[in-house]
């Protein structure tokens, strides 16, 4: 327990803080092995901690709490635990691919040690980042990779860590167009960096930054990106430079006198964690393509043009203009279709009492847990054991949402997954946490069946 509490301390490191701003030499990150680069994310994940906490204080402080909430916080968080499960190693999807592409169709061999090829790789990974993140927006079902992103009413540091599970999917075809010049480990490096980067601008804390804003991707800018009003769609796609939106014409500064408003253009009125993950796959791949008009007549008749569909902007139909950009066609106007603001915007925010409060966080606690104990023992764990723990955490973060929720299948589904990890656990002959789990068994019964 001593060693876990001086690693986190440890982790609160001013090398560790200087991450979430790219604030780093060449010398210090270059690396000439995929093995030898950190994982930089899991390094500063303290760091988002203490400043997700710092935000709530002072969101409460400063008589704005409003801007946050508890079951969206919590939302954002598992969210982000999922995103980390798929990734094989705790390393980028995207990495056996690129790796291969590099090692057999490099066109030349760049020194790992150049300068110049480090900000080369700075530059590469910020322009396909760019460009993967306005294709997952914009052409048709890969939206449903990034939609979970912006599924949040609030926008807080919480909301940078709700990603979606399958997004690097989506992204790995871009990021491979690097694989040609840039060796693995620098492409590692840079891709961690530009996403550590991206943590601190997900908040309404801090005001446009002046000179800053020209160049970079800031809090401001990205508020933008977030935001469901007409002017706010299809903007500010950056990562770490701003330079690429103002290039390419997807700049737009935020107005004062219209400040963004946050979530889908229809937002989704729950906390399922894998309903949100994975519901516009549907919408998008199977339901579009087989909509009607008034008449009943297909929208897209024929299977040319429902296969069409999947690939064209999630906000077309026949009679939108679309134009080409890369592989794929974007908006010619990214407002239509858009509708305004509504005058009083309800937030989806079911009340949770005490009780379901307090087993709820404890539940949320349990996941930490278990996540940070499988993440740095996945690759050497026995299959039963990692199936196990893959298991707890998902199911855990599932109950979670249930009872976000107030569904009425919470108490029921939490009984039936309790059940199965003590069964597991006296297997396992694992006498805490049979205990935790029985303990958590009686006290879902009886407060959450019984004291209505």
């Amino acid at each position: 327990m001593y060693e876990k509490m001086q690693k986190f301390f440890d982790d609160l490191s001013f090398t560790n803080f200087r991450y979430l701003f790219y604030f780093v030499t060449p010398n210090e990150t270059t690396y000439y092995r995929v093995e030898d680069v950190p994982h930089f994310t899991e390094r500063v994940s303290n760091w988002f901690l203490v400043l997700i906490l710092l935000e709530a204080i002072v969101l409460n402080l400063t008589g704005k709490k409003r801007k946050n909430s508890l079951n969206d916080s919590l939302t954002s968080l598992t969210a982000g635990m999922l995103s980390q499960l798929p990734k094989f190693g705790g390393r980028a999807i995207s990495l056996i691919s690129y790796s291969y592409i590099y090692e057999n169709f490099r066109l030349f061999d760049a020194p790992v040690d150049s300068v110049w090829i480090w900000f080369l790789g700075f530059l590469a990974q910020d322009l396909a980042y760019y460009l993967a993140h306005r294709a997952i927006h914009e052409a048709g079902v890969f939206w449903a990779f990034h939609q979970m992103h912006h599924s949040s009413e609030y926008y807080n540091l919480t909301t940078a860590l709700r990603q979606g599970m399958f997004q690097e999917f989506g992204t790995t075809f871009f990021e491979c167009l690097e694989s040609f010049v840039i060796p693995p480990p620098m492409f590692l490096t840079h891709k961690a960096l530009n996403t550590v980067y991206q943590f601190w601008i997900h908040n309404e804390l801090i005001p446009k930054l002046g000179p800053l804003e020209y160049f970079l991707n800031t809090p401001s800018h990205h508020r933008v990106h977030h935001g469901r009003n007409p002017y706010c769609i299809d903007k500010n796609y950056a990562g770490v430079l701003i330079i690429w939106d103002r290039i390419f014409g997807t700049f737009e500064a935020e107005r004062e006198e219209e400040k963004p408003v946050y979530g889908l253009v229809t937002n989704v009125k729950t906390f399922n964690p894998l309903y949100l993950q994975l519901f516009d796959f549907k919408e998008l791949g199977w339901d579009k393509p087989r909509m009607k008009d008034s008449n009943h007549k297909d929208l897209f008749p024929g299977f040319l043009n429902k296969l069409k569909t999947v690939l064209m902007p999630p906000g077309y139909f026949p009679g939108v203009e679309t134009k080409p950009f890369f592989w794929w066609r974007c908006m010619k106007d990214p407002t239509e279709g858009i509708p305004p603001i509504e005058e009083k915007v309800v937030k989806h925010n079911p009340r949770l009492n005490l009780w379901e409060t307090v087993y709820t966080v404890a539940q949320f606690v349990i996941a930490i847990i278990a996540y940070k104990e499988f993440l740095p023992t996945r690759d050497s764990l026995s299959w039963i054991t990692f199936l196990a723990y893959l298991g707890c955490i998902i199911s855990t973060i599932q109950a979670i949402g249930y009872f976000l929720d107030k569904s009425p299948y919470a108490a029921r589904f939490e009984i039936v997954r309790l059940l199965i990890l003590i069964t597991y656990c006296l297997y396992a002959e694992n006498v805490l946490l049979t205990t935790v789990f029985l303990s958590a068994l009686v006290y879902t019964y009886y407060l959450l069946l019984s004291v209505k």
